[in-house]
């Protein structure tokens, strides 16, 4: 009989499962993957162990058993850079209506932070799904993989705010450092800048730093409505609904009234765009992707040093062909903000179109250490199938893409490729089990879609259309 060594980390996780009682379905959940797909790991697993039941599986794992139950949930390892999470500060208002203002603080101190290379900032979207929760500080720095947290509160009381933030050693859960901030309410942005630096130089110690004069870098300072507006219109993005999208759409419209030249509004807006247009919400495509490239352009013209305005410029690119200026827009953003997890993403979904999956996968697995816990992740594990699938390794494609639509079931480019890679490896009913699957939620699907995020290379582009049709998708 073979020793369980030969098993994948994955394999012996699922083995290990299985034997303890675990049901496909419960294993699937746990691990973001099909059902059939721990069926088939399971057959590997047998195969190479040996075994031909339940009882016999549970015999041959249990040399392992014991060492397996002392090992620790196996947590990230910490850069060696200074590593740092900032928490959703606690809205301490009252009002539920106020959680927006509290957010938008925090949001601004990630954003300042991240823009400094020398330091691993966990991603916005991962800290906030701590929000609401009582949290174990160094817990939290283990699952993060970082070691210091930020956390804090806001309390708005008419034309005043009072902002309390603490620094906590996510080693030893000692306080590093906590201020306390009263200010008027105009006064925001230069309140935010405040807190920034001290928790910059409450971390100093840890490599040799100089003074940073200008954490955040604004060519103007939008008005208090306008950034109201645009921290609203931000959070809507990651519902991925028709129905907030009209909505945030609504706000920013609003915003550009009172200030047609706010970076953020014009950024975010062509953001809401171009998701209308991907996840296809508009039956015309093609206005929605315009509008999103005009108003990228124009945010890069407004704030060049806005790496979410050239973000939006590189995606806003794709489904208008515009590959070379969608890699610039997109290297240019990694390059302001080396912890900018989004661009990262994005960039290796391009470099994915483009035929490049070594560098694909390097550029999606930096977005996910960063940003673990993103709504939007289902983008980078479909970007990751993608590559794979581009590289012909479609058994890791067709793993990614289950993954994808796990998170985002409506995310059809996920059922592509997972369509794909079955036609690929021979495997059509398979592939005709995941047409069935994406219809059943997305009755009108087409190939026509395709056009929506097309790859670069025609004869890659024909060849991943003639499968798809071969697998039951209409023309």
């Amino acid at each position: 009989m073979s020793n369980q060594v030969d098993l994948s980390p994955r394999e012996l996780q699922i083995a290990q499962s299985y034997a303890g009682g675990a049901t496909y379905q419960k294993i699937a959940d746990t691990l973001s993957i099909a059902p059939s797909t721990v069926r088939t790991h399971l057959a590997t697993i047998y195969r190479k162990l040996g075994v031909s039941s339940k009882l016999e599986l549970r015999d041959a794992l249990i040399p392992v058993a014991s060492a397996q139950s002392n090992q620790a949930v196996e947590f990230p390892p910490r850069p060696e850079k200074p590593s740092i999470a900032v928490l959703a500060f606690e809205n301490m208002s009252g009002d539920p209506e106020q959680e927006y203002f509290s957010d938008g603080i925090s949001d601004d101190i990630i954003t300042a932070l991240s823009r400094s290379p020398w330091l691993f900032l966990i991603a916005r979207n991962t800290t906030f799904t701590y929000k609401g929760k009582n949290v174990d500080v160094p817990r939290v720095a283990a699952e993060l993989g970082v070691r210091f947290v930020l956390e804090g509160s806001v309390r708005r009381s008419g034309d005043r705010v009072r902002v309390a933030a603490q620094l906590i050693d996510g080693l030893t859960g000692g306080l590093v450092w906590s201020e306390r901030y009263d200010s008027q309410l105009e006064d925001v942005f230069d309140l935010q800048d405040e807190i920034t630096r001290n928790v910059v130089a409450s971390i100093q110690t840890t490599v040799h730093l100089t003074t940073i004069e200008e954490p955040v870098e604004r060519s103007a300072r939008p008005d208090l409505t306008v950034w109201e507006l645009t921290m609203r219109s931000w959070h809507l993005l990651y519902d991925f609904t028709p129905e907030s999208y009209a909505y945030a759409k609504t706000l920013l419209e609003r915003a550009l009234a009172l200030d047609p030249e706010s970076a953020e509004a014009n950024m975010i807006l062509s953001l809401i765009n171009h998701h209308i247009a991907i996840l296809g919400f508009a039956k015309d495509s093609r206005p929605a992707m315009d509008t999103a490239y005009a108003l990228a352009r124009r945010a890069t013209q407004l704030d060049d040093r806005n790496e979410y305005a050239h973000w939006a410029l590189g995606i806003s690119c794709w489904g208008l062909l515009k590959y070379d200026e969608s890699l610039a827009a997109l290297e240019r953003a990694v390059s302001l903000n080396p912890n900018c997890s989004l661009a990262y993403g994005s960039l290796g979904t391009l470099l994915g179109i483009l035929g490049r999956s070594d560098e694909a996968i390097e550029n999606q697995e930096i977005a996910i250490r960063s940003n673990p816990l993103d709504p939007s992740i289902f983008f980078r594990f479909s970007g990751l199938a993608l590559a794979h699938y581009m590289a012909g390794r479609y058994t890791h494609a067709i793993e990614w893409a289950e993954r994808a639509i796990h998170r985002m079931p409506r995310w059809y480019f996920a059922h592509f490729v997972l369509t794909a890679s079955h036609v690929a490896l021979d495997q059509y009913e398979q592939a005709a089990e995941a047409v069935k699957d994406c219809r059943n939620i997305l009755p009108e699907i087409c190939l026509q879609d395709l056009e929506l995020v097309p790859l670069k290379d025609p004869e890659k582009l024909n060849e991943l259309r003639n499968r798809l049709y071969k697998a039951g998708f209409s023309r």
